[in-house]
């Protein structure tokens, strides 16, 4: 058994999603969340934040291996800017807690889910629903987050070729 922590960076919100996986890569979902910063706090507090929640999730569940979506370069610079450390103090968790991590673009997750590079939000969730039956999920940072983590198990398991 695999367990797997899928992730989706953001300063705001930084979604997080466990599954596990067993040797016929038969997906069992175990968790999913979200880690809010308040935009009250400064910059170096929400990601303190992140990366205290996140070291917190990943102690109690226990993944061995990470998958995270890519960072794509916004049309408003500053948030390109933002999103970028927010997925630093992730990439840092991770490899402070020695997870193997896997790396995907966002236009793969979303092939890979729903057969659509150029897939919205909602088909997202939508066929993250259809894989994982009796799913409720309400935020689409954790459902994004669950998409990598789905992701990185096709990927794994040859299901999906790039």
């Amino acid at each position: 058994m695999t367990r797997i922590i899928g992730l989706d960076p953001g300063m705001s919100k930084t979604g997080w999603a466990i599954i596990d996986m067993d040797e016929r890569s038969n997906i069992e979902f175990l968790g999913s969340g979200t880690i809010s910063t308040g935009n009250k706090l400064g910059m170096g507090e929400r990601l303190h934040v992140i990366f205290e929640q996140l070291k917190k999730v990943i102690s109690l569940y226990s993944p061995s291996e990470a998958a995270i979506e890519k960072i794509f370069v916004n049309k408003n610079p500053k948030s390109s800017l933002t999103l970028g450390y927010a997925r630093g103090i992730v990439i840092l968790v991770l490899e402070i807690t020695e997870l193997t991590m896997n790396e995907y673009d966002t236009n793969y997750i979303k092939k890979s889910i729903t057969g659509n590079g150029h897939a919205d939000k909602d088909q997202v969730i939508f066929m993250v629903k259809q894989i994982i039956k009796n799913l409720n999920i309400k935020c689409h940072h954790a459902a994004d987050a669950l998409a990598v983590a789905i992701c990185h198990v096709y990927t794994k398991s040859s299901y999906f070729v790039r």
